[in-house]
């Protein structure tokens, strides 16, 4: 008997110890491997000390917003852990694409003023007024690790490679499926400067960007390049890239005012009574970038559902938009073209209630497909996939 208890005990102190050391050995990537980026410099950390948002831990919304679990029950929240565990284990037909999706070779080097080409997410390229700009260059994994959140399968997958010198990047907060560390790390020797959200700088210099390349932003203040002038704007969302720094460094929108176009790129957020405020603020926008997917009822308040979408668009009196945060990362329960065709119905409703000259049209290129305002790609292909 006295062996057996033996054997048990020596069993049970080998699995605590195993426990231990991989307990050890997550605290030590999360705090050693670049990709979970740094913390804020002296300067930058009296810069967001100042401002407004932050109350001396975290950064705040202008609306209250919880990040999950709004209003639902144990219950409730026990059942939604449960079809998120189950549906990325074992996705139902429909929720990825079924093949490859069907993309165009990226030809951005030819990329003309006033012309655009969606990358898939959140990344959009776009040149005005001989500057090449890019919003959220993602290209890898949405997760800190490589198994995780890998992107769709694609006939023709966008490079960095295939990228020209890209004159403005713009961020819009540290997620993993907007701010990835292997692409800065690539991009970063064929980009003029970077405009992030207050202490998002630390990551970027982490990662070997230059210093003087890189410039962060409180909500509403702005920069300007090529006399094009760039508005770092509010969202209602949070931030964060481990479980130590969540809303400790700042998210937001840009407004892109240039000569020739006015573009308004929303990053991620729930509905806000925001953009009114920002449509008002820019007296509306030529075309939008709205985010539209990854939505879910648990985190309904810092991500949209299509309608609310759409009702951004309204909000922000853009004439023309381009869903983004769609058709690359399975990030959520729903379709991979759930997204789609929701604000696609949506932005008809409303079309059909009021004068065609308060129409919004719906922009839905393929990823790598280079288009213009007029000559906009609205073709269902995602219904051939």
């Amino acid at each position: 008997m006295k062996r057996i208890l033996r054997i048990l005990k020596m069993i049970l102190i080998f699995f605590i110890g195993v426990v231990i050391v991989n307990i050890l050995i997550v605290v030590l990537y999360l705090n050693f491997h670049p990709a979970f980026g740094d913390s804020p410099s002296v300067e930058s950390m009296a810069r967001i000390k100042k401002s407004a948002h932050f109350d001396g831990e975290h950064f705040n919304n202008l609306v209250s917003t919880a990040a999950t679990t709004v209003g639902i029950t144990k219950k409730k929240r026990k059942i939604n852990r449960w079809e998120l565990f189950k549906n990325f284990i074992s996705p139902p037909k429909g929720k990825n694409p079924d093949k490859a999706i069907i993309t165009d070779t990226l030809k951005a080097k030819a990329l003309d003023n006033e012309e655009f080409v969606w990358l898939g997410h959140s990344t959009v390229l776009f040149k005005t007024n001989n500057t090449t700009i890019i919003t959220d260059p993602v290209f890898h994994n949405a997760a800190p690790v490589p198994f995780a959140f890998k992107p769709f399968d694609m006939t023709n997958t966008p490079k960095i490679e295939d990228l020209p010198f890209v004159d403005v990047v713009l961020i819009s907060h540290d997620h993993y499926d907007h701010l990835d560390y292997k692409a800065i790390k690539k991009i970063k020797s064929k980009v003029g400067h970077f405009y992030v959200p207050l202490g998002v700088k630390a990551h970027l210099l982490r990662w070997g960007v230059a210093d003087e390349k890189v410039s962060e932003y409180d909500w509403y203040e702005e920069a300007s390049i090529n006399d094009i002038k760039l508005v770092f704007a509010p969202s209602r969302h949070f931030s964060g890239r481990s479980i130590f720094n969540h809303r400790q460094t700042l998210w937001g929108s840009w407004a892109i005012i240039a000569p020739d176009i006015k573009v308004y790129f929303s990053g991620d957020g729930g509905y806000s009574p925001e953009f009114a405020k920002i449509g008002q603020r820019f007296s509306g926008f030529d075309m939008a970038f709205i985010e539209d997917g990854a939505y879910n009822q648990s985190w309904k308040q810092v991500h949209m559902f299509p309608e609310q979408s759409a009702q951004a668009s309204i909000d922000i009196q853009t004439e023309v938009i381009l869903p983004i945060h769609w058709g690359k990362f399975d990030l959520s329960t729903h379709k991979w073209t759930d997204p789609v065709r929701r604000i696609g119905a949506a932005l008809r409703q409303h079309n059909d209630t009021v004068p065609e000259q308060q129409h919004i049209k719906l922009a839905t290129p393929r990823i790598g497909e280079i288009f213009s305002l007029n000559k906009l790609p609205q073709s269902k292909w995602w219904e051939d996939e």
